[in-house]
């Protein structure tokens, strides 16, 4: 019998692929790739959870028997994300002292004067107006250029080029966009080097490049990656969460009047949606048996954080927005030594920008039908592509 063809479809915008309940029985599933290879598809919490930190499984992508779409012929990521200890440690170490708790309390009146500024022009504009790019986009977009470095009159080009960097479906595009970006990127370090600024680029430049501890070869994929990730899942991460408000008018009600259960609703939101949708690759580092399955050195295993997410098992009624889920331990950002870096400033962004979307506009509602908007389901991240409302 063949096995089931991946990735798989969404029937339902608001759920993960119906297909990943039925094989979540199954235990680990062989499933067939677009370029006619296979891969082993781990569906349950259990599953998923324990290989994100099981060093058995690798994320090196040096180690993987084909690249990944997004990238050209004979490119790799280079990425700490796609490394193993000891190197990703290395390198993750000197990303994370950007993003300690102590950094994020810093940005949190940054990130909440730009929210300010975008919402205050969300209301001079004429309705529907897109909430997608005026402010679930630009919000993210702005705050990681700051952060960076880049230039405020290229954060759209870079946007851009990260969406389709991170498209399934059309790689050409995606290998131009990918070079393009790196070179707009050694040229932004290279002005860092002649004249550094108050920016995370500068900054690993003059503490990490020149000490010696960080080629300058490796900067490149770092930044590439903070600019990449920073951006793309928070911005999905926004307009789903704003979406969520506006078809579940009892969610909606619960925030308005307990305003301080907004944590509660960023992490069910982040549970519910799983925006990182087919993104989380490993490969099999040693002959093992491993939750029922036997796997063999050199074998690509994806990690579905949407099935893991909506495991019944570990999330009762999983379908269910719930406020009252209590110890919501999703993996989202992954779990263990990949864990996301930057997840605590996600999470503050989320936030801010729903709150303080929520009180500006709380009469805020879809300018269209639900059926009507467009959502982004052959991408890495999953998401919309535009959101008109109205008020």
């Amino acid at each position: 019998m063949a096995n089931p063809a991946y990735p798989m479809a969404r029937q339902c915008p608001m759920a993960p692929p119906p297909a990943y309940t039925t094989l979540r029985g199954q235990g680990p599933t062989k499933v067939d790739l677009p370029d006619g290879d296979w891969a082993w598809l781990l569906t349950s919490y259990d599953d998923v959870r324990q290989a994100m930190n099981d060093p058995r499984f690798s994320s090196d992508d040096t180690k993987m028997s084909r690249a990944r779409t997004q990238l050209p012929p004979n490119e790799n990521l280079n990425s700490f994300w796609r490394m193993d200890e000891p190197e990703h440690g290395r390198l993750r170490h000197m990303m994370m002292t950007e993003f300690t708790a102590h950094r994020i309390k810093e940005w949190r009146p940054r990130i909440q004067a730009l929210v300010d500024e975008l919402l205050d022009r969300l209301e001079t504009l004429p309705r529907p107006v897109d909430l997608y790019s005026e402010f679930a986009l630009a919000l993210p977009t702005q705050v990681i250029a700051q952060l960076l470095g880049v230039p405020q009159k290229d954060y759209r080009q870079f946007a851009q080029q990260s969406r389709t960097i991170l498209s399934l479906d059309r790689p050409e595009e995606s290998w131009a966009a990918y070079y393009q970006m790196n070179d707009y990127l050694n040229r932004l370090m290279e002005e860092r080097e002649r004249e550094p600024a108050d920016d995370l680029i500068s900054r690993l430049i003059v503490d990490r490049v020149k000490t010696g501890e960080l080629d300058r070869e490796e900067l490149l994929p770092m930044v590439r990656f903070i600019l990449v990730s920073g951006y793309e899942t928070t911005t999905s991460q926004i307009a789903l969460s704003a979406l969520t408000l506006m078809t579940n008018p009892e969610v909606r009600r619960q925030l308005i009047e307990e305003p301080e259960r907004i944590t509660a609703f960023v992490e069910e939101s982040l549970r519910f949606w799983s925006v990182s949708q087919d993104n989380v690759l490993r490969v099999v580092d040693q002959d093992m048996e491993f939750s029922g399955a036997t796997m063999k050195v050199g074998e690509l295993v994806v990690l579905a954080v949407p099935a893991a997410n909506h495991d019944e098992r570990a999330f009762p009624d999983p379908e269910r927005f719930d406020l009252d889920r209590g110890d919501n331990r999703h993996v989202a950002f992954g779990f263990g030594t990949h864990l996301c870096a930057g997840a605590s400033l996600a999470r503050r962004e989320v936030e801010i920008a729903i709150t303080s979307l929520l009180a500006r506009f709380p009469e805020m509602r879809l300018a269209v039908g639900v059926d009507e908007l467009t959502f982004r389901q052959k991408s890495l991240v999953y998401g919309l592509e535009n959101l008109p409302v109205t008020w």
